[in-house]
């Protein structure tokens, strides 16, 4: 058997293991669309409404003029021959369609499954005007009483994902073709070389990840055909051989010394060969399924015993409910993923928090912060109203918690946008306090004792009376009675973690205290954790700007400029001086958060301050540089016989 005879046996077998793949595919009552690289989604597509697309003016992209000359089709679908014969030369007629399309644009495949269905509905009746009496399309692409043209959409399922020709050179080796395959495919010897070479790129595609001979077979054929070969997919010898395509002629058929039904001696080992796909197939779907159920499973399992109370929602609700996760809806984003807004179907406002890790290693985080939160109830801490665990392969793995809506968002987001109206004084009274009340509930009425570990602007949110709610619990920890402290991995956010955490991993409610006075600071002087200093560009630390100037005697200068004379003086300074005393350097110095509270309404008195250390940012930022942040400013007397941040010891900052 000569080597285009080999191909065209090769060709039939993986055509017969495509037709087998296409009938087990997908459900047999739909199809499915690519949505641009986030997935698929199952469209109904029957076979009876190809006419209703055309009348809906949906554009077929494909040329079939060519079978005019090619009617080697017209005998292989010949009412005598069986549906494999004919099912093969469709898919051959296709690709001297798509081998074109993927030449003038680039692209395998077509866009969606409407496009689809009325380029196989032109398909069928250019072979009417041929001569074909059977209905090709129906004989070969319809499953039950719906079209299955799944392969002929672009899809990053099929074939290591492959879509343009930009993505088949990254990922296919391809030099070999692009020399065998680029000319004078009549020539008997550079055809074998070309289909030589085509099957190595198959089985090297093939090789990479799991997928199936049928899937990248077309991709190499069509690449080779439309793209690489000069004289076009058309062209007799680059028909014949890439494609198994001939015009008829017998004087081609002896000069190559093969034909289309060569091959009908490989049918049993394509027997075989689609057996062992179809089993390989139904086990990667029955995998694929058993994942998806283990995710949900797991996760209800975990959920359910610690927060009974919750609702728990559906994933197709929270979708309407967001208008599929639109950017319009988005209201901030995270390391943890983003929070949208949503209209549930009963017309409330919430907030849907969607996790962005969700493998497996992303389990600890979600079930803490629902577990922390669905046990604790107060009215500054952010209410739980339910979440949604859900699987699929359109979708992939999906956490998210409901909550109730904060109007004004985050402290951070409206304390730092410049569109939003000046925060006045007794709103940041009353954030601040609330703040203060939600910790202290979380430090001193809740067992076992709860730290949060990432206290910062972006996780203080306003409700419509600018009421402060603490949220974003998935950090926090559950410390028994027993600990005084211990050492755990860090987390928490630059600028607000505690310098016994950030440099030794010493945990203490007294971290939560530090980073709720750098909070404070941030509400009243409307300036960052972290920014440029007024005076150079370096950057500073709110708690080492306010601390200079409080030594200077410059309390009010603290304060934002715009409030200074909104309230009365005494008690602003006694709030900046709560601020300071929290966000101290030295856990020692620092107040536990009832105690913060008491001071903050007056109810106790505001210790001496000590000293403390030059910022701990110090060496971090080379000699002398963060000095630079009070260069206008004169250093305190007294100052310089303390000790440098580096030469701390570990009993002297958390003594």
């Amino acid at each position: 058997m000569g080597s285009g005879g080999g191909f065209l046996a090769f060709f039939l077998i993986l055509c017969s293991v495509r037709l087998a793949h296409l009938a087990t595919l997908r459900p047999s009552n739909v199809a499915w669309r690519d949505l641009g690289g986030k997935g698929l989604v199952p469209i109904t597509t029957n076979f009876h409404s190809r006419s209703i697309l055309q009348a809906d003016q949906v554009v077929c992209p494909l040329d079939f003029s060519i079978l005019n000359t090619y009617t080697w089709i017209n005998r292989a679908c010949d009412p005598s021959q069986n549906t494999t014969t004919c099912c093969i030369a469709a898919l051959s007629g296709m690709g001297l369609g798509t081998s074109k399309y993927l030449k003038e644009t680039g692209f395998f495949e077509l866009q969606d499954a409407a496009t689809v269905d009325v380029c196989l509905n032109i398909f069928q009746s250019q072979l009417r005007k041929i001569g074909v009496q059977r209905d090709v399309v129906n004989e070969c692409f319809r499953q039950g009483d719906a079209m299955d043209s799944s392969f002929f959409i672009r899809s990053p399922l099929l074939c290591q994902g492959i879509q343009t020709v930009d993505d088949f050179r990254r990922t296919a080796d391809v030099t070999a073709i692009e020399s065998s395959c680029k000319s004078n495919l009549k020539d008997h010897d550079q055809c074998t070389l070309c289909v030589n070479d085509m099957q190595t790129a198959i089985d090297k595609l093939v090789k990479i990840n799991d997928t199936t001979k049928s899937e990248c077979f077309d991709f190499v054929l069509i690449y080779a055909a439309g793209v690489v070969n000069l004289d076009g997919p058309w062209d007799a010898g680059t028909a014949y051989c890439i494609l198994a395509v001939t015009t008829g002629a017998q004087g081609a058929r002896k000069k190559v010394k093969v034909g289309l039904y060569i091959g009908v001696g490989a049918l049993g080992a394509g027997l075989i060969s689609l057996a062992v796909a179809v089993a390989v197939w139904y086990w990667l779907l029955r995998r694929r399924a058993a994942i998806h159920r283990e995710f949900v499973a797991r996760n209800n399992k975990m959920l359910q015993p610690n927060a009974p109370s919750l609702v728990w929602y559906e994933w197709a609700e929270l979708k309407a409910a967001t208008h599929g996760f639109s950017q319009k809806c988005l209201l901030g984003e995270g390391s943890y993923g983003s929070v949208f807004k949503g209209v549930l179907k009963d017309g409330r406002t919430v907030a849907v928090k969607r996790f962005r890790n969700c493998m497996p290693e992303g389990d600890l985080d979600f079930l803490n912060e629902v577990e922390v939160i669905s046990k604790v109830k107060h009215r500054h801490l952010v209410v739980l109203n339910g979440c949604c665990v859900a699987s699929s392969n359109s979708e992939g793995h999906q956490r998210m918690l409901v909550y109730d809506l904060m109007i004004h968002g985050s402290l951070a987001d409206y304390l730092f946008n410049k569109s939003n109206p000046v925060l006045e004084w007794p709103e940041r009274r009353k954030i601040g306090i609330g703040m203060a009340k939600g910790l202290a509930y979380l430090h001193a009425e809740v067992v076992p004792q709860i730290i949060h570990r990432d206290i910062k602007a972006s996780n203080i949110l306003l409700d419509e009376h600018f009421n402060a709610r603490v949220a974003d619990f998935g950090l926090a920890k559950l410390r028994p009675e027993s600990e005084t402290h211990f050492t755990t991995h860090v987390a928490g956010t630059h600028g607000y973690v505690a310098p016994e955490y950030a440099l030794y991993g010493q945990l203490t409610e007294k971290s939560d205290v530090y980073s709720f006075g750098v909070c404070l600071l941030e509400l009243l002087s409307g300036r960052p954790a972290l920014a440029e200093s007024t005076e150079t560009p370096n950057m500073c630390l709110v708690t080492d700007w306010a601390w200079w100037l409080v030594k200077e005697g410059r309390i009010m200068d603290v304060v934002d400029s715009n409030i200074r004379e909104g309230g009365p003086q005494d008690v602003m300074q006694r709030f900046v001086m709560v601020g300071i005393l929290c966000a101290h350097v030295l856990v020692a110095y620092r107040p536990t958060m009832t105690e913060a509270l008491r001071m903050l309404e007056g109810d106790s008195d505001i210790p001496e301050i000590p000293d403390r250390p030059l910022p701990l940012n110090y060496d971090m930022l080379g000699d002398g540089e963060n000095s630079n942040c009070y260069s206008a400013q004169s250093t305190p007397s007294g100052l310089g016989s303390m000790s440098h941040p580096g030469s701390m010891s570990h009993r002297e900052l958390l003594r």
